[in-house]
């Protein structure tokens, strides 16, 4: 298309200087010759419009809680000795992310916004747009790719291009409750909590002494022992058991695939399972999770083996962002894989299911007989049509609605798109009375 506009203006212009030649007009001649000029004047002008020109994007957060804000920034900056009459900017924002106090289009990509900010820039001029952004709903997300469109001070010729800024990453954590929020005691939940297996000793506690045996460290000796006895004495040590907490979600919402899923349920069943790993994280127990969910990208399921780490938190958190509604297998199968790693002997399970499938009722009181302690935490208000006998449940579908109304009472509040589901229809974000952010 653009290289038949730009064939239609010499095209134009040698028709008119063919026609004032054969007229012998000049005014013809010269109207030919203005359009020529302006046209290759225009080209040019739109061929180095966006030369040395560069744009960068900066976030203050690349992980975030459902409800919490980040500050967006776009950097545009012409560093060239001749301005850029006129410049267009079109960003790609995820819809899950949406833009407060401000408006977007939607775009050609399913779960796609479009950014759009038009200005002028000056020689070595540079300009920047803060954006606030509201995470409304967990989820892996990426910002970008950008274009940029420019051209002649007329508009007639434009230029387009993708400029080479990777796109920014963010993750938005499932949005997570207190357990008295769930209905559940903060301070035993699930009645005594199993530990591990005696995977070390306490050093603060001495229950007795031995003879010193080689390899036994220096710090292990007790001098005053070996000076009553004339002979090298090592410290005995309490075994201590690790307290674990394996957190187990069920992806399904329906007790077959084929029925599809329901979001809502979805997200409060993540939502639950998160929300107890991030109480058992600040409760100093060993955290771990196991989901018949995968990764993005990715055809294995997610499983983390219990751990202490600093950091630990943030991958459960990651791992169950990711989660969408695609099953790949089923929750009992995982944990039966999982009961050869991922289960320390001893640890308690908790499972967060919408359905209870007879294959994972037996799954769970295998592992009662093996020694765990099993709770499960039931987010839906439908039935269940098994017998889990003396295994423990708690109906949480009821409060979880209550916690579900409030938190969209208050998105809603701000002024963004409450999605439960599907994407939505609307693009308009900015409430009634807002600004719409304008370039500099």
């Amino acid at each position: 298309m653009r290289t038949l506009v730009d064939d239609s203006w010499v095209l134009g212009s040698s028709v008119l200087i063919g026609i004032g030649l054969l007229s012998s007009s000049p005014v013809v001649i010269i109207l030919g010759m203005l359009v020529l000029g302006s046209s290759t004047a225009g080209r040019l002008w739109a061929r180095i419009s966006l030369d040395d020109v560069y744009y960068e994007r900066e976030i203050s957060e690349h992980r975030l809680f459902v409800g919490e804000t980040a500050t967006l920034t776009l950097k545009l900056s012409n560093r060239k000795s001749f301005p850029v009459p006129w410049i267009e900017v079109r960003e790609q924002l995820p819809r899950n992310l949406p833009v407060i106090r401000g408006r977007t289009t939607t775009g050609g990509t399913p779960g796609v916004s479009i950014l759009q900010r038009n200005t002028a820039l000056g020689r070595r001029d540079r300009l920047e747009w803060p954006v606030e952004l509201q995470a409304v709903h967990r989820g892996y997300y990426r910002i970008g790719p950008t274009r940029l469109k420019s051209g002649d001070i007329f508009g007639f010729f434009e230029r387009e291009l993708v400029p080479d800024t990777p796109p920014t990453s963010v993750v938005v954590y499932p949005h997570t409750y207190s357990l008295p929020e769930l209905g559940l005691d903060s301070a035993r939940p699930f009645g005594e909590l199993r530990g591990g297996n005696r995977i070390y000793e306490d050093p603060s506690r001495v229950v007795g002494v031995r003879d010193y045996q080689p390899g036994d460290p220096m710090k292990r000796i007790d001098w005053n022992a070996t000076a009553r006895v004339q002979r090298l004495q090592s410290r005995l040590y309490e075994p201590s058991r690790a307290q674990a907490i394996v957190v187990a979600l069920n992806v399904g919402t329906f007790a077959r695939s084929w029925q599809g899923s329901d979001p809502v349920v979805l997200e409060r069943g993540v939502s639950v399972a998160a929300s107890v790993a991030r109480w058992a994280y600040e409760a100093d127990l060993a955290v771990g999770v196991v989901a018949n969910g995968a990764f993005p990208g990715q055809g294995r399921p997610i499983r983390l083996g219990v751990g202490r780490h600093p950091d630990r938190l943030n991958r459960v958190l990651e791992a169950l962002a990711a989660i969408s509604a695609f099953t790949i297998s089923s929750l009992a199968r995982e944990l039966e894989g999982a009961s050869t790693g991922a289960l320390p002997t001893g640890s308690t399970v908790v499972v967060v299911a919408a359905v209870m499938p007879e294959e994972l009722v037996a799954t769970l009181h295998r592992l009662r007989r093996e020694g765990h302690f099993v709770h499960v935490l039931k987010t839906s208000v439908l039935p269940w049509h098994v017998e889990l006998g003396d295994i423990p449940v708690a109906e949480l579908a009821d409060q979880m609605e209550v916690l579900e109304a409030e938190l969209a009472e208050e998105l809603g509040d701000l002024g963004v798109p409450v999605l439960t589901g599907d994407d939505p229809t609307t693009t308009e974000v900015a409430p009634e009375g807002a600004e719409q952010v304008a370039a500099t």
